[in-house]
């Protein structure tokens, strides 16, 4: 099978790419300016591929140029959809959303039915994206994900993980943090890219689905971790302007959903996670 994939050389894609060649498909990287349209036209029409995984998007919440999470994340979506309705009627599309359209508000593990209440740019593209491609659904087999919190090696240190798994291998002496009490659901980005190929394989899939690990993790928790894996003890410093008011204290998802779809998939545990990105080699922290 072929696999159309945007997004085939950002972090995630880059894991995605190699977990659908470990199952036996065939990954083809959709390289094109999602807010052309007759770019977008142009190569999905010249692309031979059987279904999609469309990754690309405008991800950092706290990027100032905020118009671009729309033209990218909902309008670029809706010329892929479109383009591909035409060239492959009927084809699964899974497009990438996010666990932050549930909004700051929901607390505990989230199941796919909780209400939706996008309170940034980013998440608000994000429902938006979900909403206009209904308008494809009588033409396409469409599966929105809808991510938690996941990293991995080659994550950008803008990233929370990442940001504190790299001072730690530069044994800095202080980091500067928000709040280190909040519980979050952390997931690894190889069993990410698992789950987009099983729900490229599977025989049934759902409209929505969240990618999650039904389990969660303190800011404190990642950081004590960190401490005895590295044996370096790092202060930690609260900058308010990294502290979001109103914070809840547990936020995970249900991973019931993609347990009944995916019975073998399991997600990988945090500390494997943090291990592998504490330890590898730095020539390979750019390679999946």
């Amino acid at each position: 099978m072929r696999v159309a994939l945007t997004g085939a050389t950002g972090f995630t894609g880059r894991f995605v790419t190699s977990a659908l060649e470990k199952a036996g498909l065939t990954p083809v990287a959709l390289q094109v300016d999602l807010r052309n349209k007759d770019a977008v036209d142009k190569v999905v029409d010249a692309t031979d591929f059987a279904r999609v995984i469309h990754l690309a998007g405008h991800a950092f919440v706290e990027a100032a140029d905020w118009q671009s999470f729309y033209s990218i994340n909902q309008l670029g979506t809706l010329n892929l959809l479109d383009a591909v309705a035409r060239k492959r009627p009927g084809a699964r599309c899974i497009i990438a959303s996010s666990a932050q359209v549930y909004g700051p508000h929901a607390e505990g593990l989230i199941l796919e039915d909780a209400p939706t209440n996008p309170t940034n740019h980013y998440a608000l593209s994000k429902w938006a994206m979900e909403r206009g491609a209904e308008l494809w659904r009588d033409r396409l087999e469409i599966v929105a994900t809808r991510p938690f919190n996941y990293t991995g090696v080659g994550q950008d240190t803008k990233y929370l993980i990442p940001k504190i798994v790299d001072h730690f291998r530069r044994r800095a002496d202080v980091i500067e943090l928000g709040n280190t009490w909040v519980r979050r659901d952390f997931g690894d980005v190889r069993t990410v890219a698992d789950a987009y190929t099983g729900l490229v394989q599977a025989a049934v899939v759902p409209s929505v689905v969240n990618i999650s690990t039904g389990s969660v993790s303190s800011i404190g928790d990642i950081l004590e971790r960190l401490t005895v894996l590295s044996g370096h003890h790092i202060d930690v410093q609260v900058n308010p302007a990294f502290v979001r008011k109103g914070d809840v204290e547990v936020l995970g998802g249900s991973v019931a959903t993609l347990r009944q779809i995916l019975p073998d998939w399991q997600p990988m545990s945090l500390d494997d996670t943090l291990e592998w990105m504490y330890s590898v080699d730095d020539s390979q922290r750019r390679q999946p």
